[in-house]
């Protein structure tokens, strides 16, 4: 598996010089191997974190990545010289399809002759932004949200902070995703 990703991480560095009309997808294949090492520290995982979190940043959003080609990339290149793009249905790329975007909404207002109410909720999309769901949903509520939630892949994820007592309304985006030892990770809430 090492040997898998080194050679990943190769073709990423080599594709750009080398395979002009491929470009458009090395990002791509660069998130998925970066996000494989819980986005370690270099100049290609800083870049293909910032685009992660561009892509899912509304509107209009997008998956948080595309199509990876690698697996068409001849063997001269450093590429397993296959055909088509790099399938993930497959049981060794079960971390990644983990991959949660999560968007989070809260308000707070009073009614007329009411004490001060708070509505929030988490929604969470698969890592092609195709199945969503609500995570949690609270209307009506007469306390602000809670410090934290428990994803669906087990994580103790905190709220965005509220911004104070009076902030009336809030709403961010983030992604949780894991490495492929399968370690969850998330980055943290954007404001939109």
């Amino acid at each position: 598996m090492r040997s898998l990703i080194l050679s990943l991480v190769l073709s990423v560095v080599i594709l750009p010089v080398t395979a002009k009309q491929s470009r458009a997808y090395d990002i791509d294949c660069a998130i998925m191997l970066c996000m494989a090492g819980g986005f370690p520290s270099s100049a290609v995982c800083a870049a293909a974190y910032a685009e992660m979190i561009r892509r899912i940043t509304p509107w209009p959003v997008r998956p948080p990545f595309g199509i990876c080609t690698f697996a068409a990339v001849p063997v001269e290149l450093g590429g397993p010289g296959g055909e088509g793009e790099l399938d993930i249905s497959i049981p060794e790329y079960a971390w990644l399809r983990k991959t949660r975007v999560l968007w989070f909404y809260g308000r707070s207002y009073e009614s007329r002759d009411d004490p001060r109410q708070w509505d929030w909720y988490v929604r969470s999309c698969d890592h092609e932004n195709r199945y969503c769901r609500y995570h949690v949903r609270v209307f009506g509520s007469h306390s602000p949200w809670p410090e934290s939630f428990v994803s669906e892949n087990g994580q103790s994820i905190s709220f965005p902070s509220s911004g104070g007592r009076f902030n009336f309304f809030h709403r961010a985006v983030m992604v949780e995703y894991g490495d492929y030892e399968g370690n969850m990770d998330h980055s943290e809430w954007f404001r939109y």
